[in-house]
């Protein structure tokens, strides 16, 4: 557009631009976002930064090179990082991961187009199809809400899906993907995008999209399956799957806060630039260990929290009773780090929590998976073991077995289960049989 503007439309344009680049830099010092890696604020506001000094670099050279190495330095670790997260995800979950990654896709190319840096063998990229893919409930509308989340995507995904398509997989998946999630977007309810993210990525869309890559879904497509996430600690089951009778979804979670690459280079250390936890914001987390989702015949029966208050019954795991530490909902206690609106990854031993996938496997249409979850909870409950196992039986039955362990000198007695539901209310209905029940 600039070469159809007139002087003083260029003056004004260009002098808002620098404006609000030098604050963006100046904020980039002081705020959290400045410090904290793989954060969606982060990665959009660096981003925006980098723009803002590509525009300016033949007005202002001196000081569009100064915000360019800034964001370039932060950009450039957030991609070191994301090589070590090899399944592609992002640990604030799907919808967040959505603002986070349409900012590194556009990074990527940037900085490939600018300053012929080559991102595009980066394990994260490589592996991030599957973040969308091996999310997504049967009918294309909805996707899992591990972390703070609405019931799908904030940003895209067909930009981001059309971009990996044309610069990493190069095999149509992506193309299919987004034509997929295009064709059968809710035009009404909870699960439409708002007014300000809807149209923000059609640029990136339009720009990226590669004809020539006839769309045609993944090998084996049609055919539920199961879909293990190690770094992220997330097992799915019959995702990526058209709405049906017959189809399927389970999702089961345990792993460690901030994925397992974050967690482990916090408490190792092994780079002097990372400061433990406070170079990551992991807040929009939820105690979920060991928690899971059904959707028998693609119908939802027991759902995640969604963007909600931190509380572990919420996230459809186990709490105990009666603890002295209990910091809500007492006497009942859950998973570390819960209780307020944003997960307290600082407070009391958070940043140790941590789950584990034990196992996951299939057979047919059969499947079984397993998590341990006592490094969750706090270490005064006294607990041994926090075991949980699910087996799909068939496409209507699941079964979930908890076995739970505990010292000697624990002072619980009492355990409770609660399972989830954002949609329909649960009902005891009792059974009944030859008139008796």
């Amino acid at each position: 557009l600039y070469r159809f503007l007139d002087i003083d439309r260029r003056q004004k344009y260009l002098g808002k631009i620098e404006t609000i680049t030098d604050e963006m830099y100046d904020y980039s010092k002081i705020r959290s976002w400045g410090k904290q890696f793989l954060h969606n604020h982060q990665t959009t506001n660096m981003l925006a930064l980098l723009i803002g000094a590509l525009v300016m670099e033949e007005h202002k050279p001196k000081q569009a090179n100064i915000w360019k190495q800034a964001a370039v330095d932060v950009m450039e670790k957030t991609m070191f990082l994301l090589n070590h997260v090899v399944d592609g995800t992002l640990d604030e979950g799907v919808a967040y991961g959505s603002y986070t990654s349409k900012s590194v896709t556009q990074y990527v190319f940037l900085a490939k187009r600018h300053f012929g840096m080559t991102h595009f063998d980066n394990n994260w990229l490589r592996m991030h199809f599957w973040f969308y893919y091996s999310t997504l409930l049967p009918g294309y509308q909805r996707t899992i809400g591990i972390a703070d989340s609405n019931y799908n995507w904030f940003y895209g995904p067909e930009s981001q899906l059309v971009f990996l398509d044309s610069f990493v997989l190069k095999n149509g998946a992506g193309n299919w993907l987004a034509s997929q999630i295009r064709k059968h977007r809710p035009k009404d309810g909870p699960m439409v995008q708002s007014a300000s993210q809807r149209w923000s990525t059609l640029h990136t869309e339009y720009l990226w999209y590669n004809p020539e890559l006839t769309a045609h879904p993944p090998v084996d497509h049609g055919t539920p399956k199961m879909h293990v996430f190690p770094n992220w600690g997330v097992v799915t089951y019959g995702a990526g799957m058209p709405n049906s009778q017959a189809n399927t979804f389970v999702s089961f979670k345990s792993g460690k806060l901030g994925g397992r690459a974050v967690y482990d280079i916090v408490h190792f250390q092994p780079y002097s630039w990372v400061n433990g936890w406070k170079s990551f914001n992991p807040g929009h987390e939820h105690p979920d260990q060991n928690s899971f989702t059904f959707a028998p015949n693609g119908q939802v029966f027991v759902s995640e929290a969604l963007y909600g208050p931190k509380l572990s019954h919420l996230n459809n795991v186990l709490v105990f009773a009666p603890s002295s530490t209990s910091q809500c909902n007492k006497p009942w206690e859950g998973q570390l780090g819960e209780c307020s609106h944003w997960l307290k990854w600082t407070d009391n031993g958070s940043g140790d929590a941590a789950g584990e996938v034990i196992t996951a496997s299939q057979q047919g249409e059969t499947m079984f998976v397993s998590g341990e979850a006592v490094s969750a909870y706090s270490s005064s409950m006294r607990l041994k073991s926090v075991y949980r196992c699910l087996l799909l039986l068939n496409h209507q039955t699941l079964l979930v077995v908890d076995h739970i362990e505990k010292h000697e000198d624990s002072p619980l007695s009492l355990v409770s289960a609660f399972f989830h539901n954002l949609d329909i209310d649960f009902k005891y209905v009792p059974f009944r049989f030859l008139n008796k029940f």
